[in-house]
């Protein structure tokens, strides 16, 4: 970058800090002033070092950030914000780390000049006093209003992929998940393939800017488009080996960056110059694809090859599987596989959505938003947007029948859910929603279960218990038929089943096969079912380890969390002992007037159930859901909304009366309608 024709004049006047001065104050400060060029990911200082330097933003994108294990950002910094003058004024060291989040410049004033500065011109002195009075009066607060920008790449190295019809969805998916200003760039060689298609009334295409960075705030407004659905559209022509294109992708994504929350690329096929550059200064790459293995093998190469020259982490780049080879779906064991950790999607196919999008300039996403390439979209938006919705639905035996009136009130209310984990009981409940079960349907399959006779029809028993009273066949090929033998391939979003492994003592968290297998694992608990041998351990209860599954959902990405615990707390339990007594007192009331052999009858029962009862069952469960329940509360800190729904006078084998439970997940869900409401629509940066 040619630094000569970078107008330090112009910089200062868009830095508000500055705005006030006149030309010839500007001038005066400008002089001083270096002007300095970082890469992405530079450190400008750390936390802790001393501070000797003024800065301004020229162009590119900071982070603010404290804490080097467990790194909290406190603002995102663009052109015109300004930084370490808090350091020069308080003579001590820098309190946050400044990291280069694009390749930026900086104007740079040293203390010495700094001090020089404000000594020898009152007007500059009391314009900066003031300034920075005003600055450390009330901290930090206007740059943390303000929003990270994100710039996403959309790639494929084959045409007929769909990644042109991906971008365009994805960016009206954004907008319309967020509402904050979304912008697509097309870098087609034409300039002009997604304004076609969309049936914009293409602009001139754009194939260089000089000196960008001394051009205003809103110079590309009249190069810019805005689609009827809410985000805009700059065609940026390139050329194969354009050498402008590479010096000029950089300032132009941070001169977009001033006014966009998400900038949307849609790169050429052919890799070149600019579109490594483009890579390079990208917070995360989507690669597009068919299901064809040897398309897929050629993405993976591509992938790795990048990596070589690129410190990119797995969760930067995701791969995106346009699924066409006759219904079947590239599987999981597949995807990992080939590609390990990082994140891929599969997107079904659209019959000629191509010649669907000219005939109808509102993409796919808008006109079929309940179709599952639509909510796959859906969920990819919301990862890059930070609002990824997890639920996490708690082991409880029958106390996780709340869970069905939860979701009730979820479905009814239209809050989406983008990902479900399920601990025990939980698990049963989320697999069911995750396949696609209307909550009518759950909801009756619960129901069904309404005396103890029907439930009892679900338990086989042990002749010979040796790992368990109960083998758990019957169960599971109950939950089978229901589920219709599906996959987790098969979910309608993606089903995180926690169970515990008792070899390594870890949570396991089962996202591959067939669901019924998960949940047969997910609801052993130990000594009354049979554990499940997987992989050579020996696999039980989820609620052993996990009973509030939140960090299988942190895990997949999950930002917002709603979780459900329904173990009653020491104080129900107390007001359940109550109750039992006062039922109790009033039951001895009624045998006392009755005849001498009923009272006679009362008192052996009362002779053998004090014998009897707790019988093992209690024992077992009860012990181990005091355990749980003191996790669970450990577990549940980490939640954005933690539901309650308890009924205290119910047992935990009450699964013969779901209604009660389900009627008392509503009621909770209703409760904290507004809570949840809240967290949805909340923007995270």
């Amino acid at each position: 970058m040619d630094l000569q024709k970078i107008d330090k004049v112009a910089l200062l006047s868009q830095c508000p800090l500055f705005s006030g001065l006149s030309q010839w104050e500007l001038k005066s400060i400008s002089q001083l002033m270096r002007l300095s060029e970082y890469k992405k990911d530079d450190i400008i200082y750390r936390e802790g070092q001393p501070g000797d330097t003024f800065y301004v933003v020229a162009s590119g994108r900071f982070e603010v950030s404290v804490g080097a294990d467990n790194k909290k950002v406190l603002a995102y910094l663009k052109r015109g914000d300004y930084f370490g003058e808090m350091s020069l004024l308080s003579h001590k060291p820098h309190s946050a780390t400044l990291r280069a989040l694009s390749d930026s410049l900086l104007l740079e004033l040293k203390k010495d000049d700094f001090e020089k500065t404000v000594a020898s011109n009152a007007t500059i002195a009391l314009e900066i006093s003031r300034r920075l009075t005003t600055r450390l009066t009330h901290g930090e607060a206007h740059s943390r209003l303000l929003l990270k920008s994100d710039v996403v790449s959309v790639f494929s190295n084959r045409r007929h992929t769909g990644c042109t019809e991906f971008a365009m969805n994805l960016a009206a998916m954004l907008f319309r998940e967020t509402h904050q200003k979304t912008i697509l760039l097309d870098m087609s060689p034409s300039g002009q393939e997604i304004s076609r298609r969309l049936q914009i009334p293409p602009k001139v295409p754009i194939a260089h800017f000089h000196n960008i960075e001394n051009m205003p705030a809103d110079s590309l407004a009249q190069f810019t488009t805005q689609h009827p659905v809410g985000f805009e559209v700059l065609n940026v022509s390139h050329t194969k080996d354009d050498a402008v294109g590479t010096r000029i992708i950089s300032p132009l994504l941070n001169h977009l960056a001033i006014n966009y929350r998400f900038i949307l690329i849609d790169l050429p096929e052919e890799m070149d110059e600019t579109v490594f550059k483009t890579f390079s200064q990208s917070d995360s790459i989507y690669f597009v694809t068919d299901s064809h293995i040897n398309s897929i093998n050629e993405t993976r190469e591509i992938i790795l090859d990048l990596e070589k020259n690129l410190s990119f982490t797995d969760d930067k780049i995701s791969i995106v599987i346009h699924e066409v080879l006759m219904g079947m779906r590239t599987t999981l064991a597949t995807k990992k596989e080939l590609f390990s950790r990082k994140q891929c999607y599969s997107l079904p196919p659209v019959p000629d959505m191509e010649e669907r999008e000219r005939e109808n300039p509102s993409p796919y996403v808008v006109e079929e938003p309940g179709a599952e390439y639509s909510r796959t979209v859906r969920h990819i938006a919301r990862r890059i947007s930070n609002n990824l919705i997890g639920l996490a639905l708690g082991s409880g035996a029958a106390f996780g029948l709340a869970h069905v009136g939860v979701l009730k009130v979820l479905q009814r209310e239209k809050i989406e859910i983008d990902i479900i984990s399920g601990s025990s009981i939980g698990s049963i409940v989320a697999a069911h929603f995750a396949v696609g079960q209307s909550m009518h349907e759950i909801e009756r399959m619960a129901l069904d279960i309404h005396n103890q006779f029907r439930f009892a029809k679900l338990l086989d028993f042990n002749l010979f218990p040796v790992r368990g009273l109960v083998p758990g066949r019957l169960i599971r090929k109950h939950i089978d038929n229901q589920l219709g033998h599906k996959t987790f391939e098969e979910t309608r979003i993606p089903l995180k089943i926690v169970s515990a492994n008792l070899s390594s003592r870890q949570m396991l968290v089962y996202e591959s096969g067939f669901i019924a297998d998960a949940v047969r694992a997910s609801i052993s608990i130990p000594a009354i079912f049979d554990p499940i041998l997987y992989k050579g351990d020996w696999i039980v209860d989820g609620g052993i380890l996990s009973p509030l599954p939140i960090r299988a959902l942190r895990d997949a990405g999950a930002n917002k969390i709603i979780a459900v615990n329904v173990f009653p707390t020491p104080k129900d339990t107390l007001e359940r002992r109550i109750m039992e007594a006062e039922l109790g007192r009033k039951e001895e009331e009624l045998i006392r007037r009755r005849g001498i052999f009923i009272r006679a009858a009362r008192r052996v029962r009362k002779f053998f159930g004090r014998r009897v009862l707790p019988n093992i069952f209690d024992v077992l469960v009860n012990t181990i859901q005091a355990m749980e329940y003191e996790i669970s509360e450990i577990e549940g800190i980490q939640a954005d909304v933690l539901l309650r729904p308890v009924v205290p006078q119910a047992s935990w084998m009450d699964f013969y009366k779901p209604a009660v439970f389900i009627r008392r997940g509503e009621e909770e869900t209703m409760k904290e309608l507004s809570k949840i409401k809240a967290l949805v629509s909340q923007q995270n940066n």
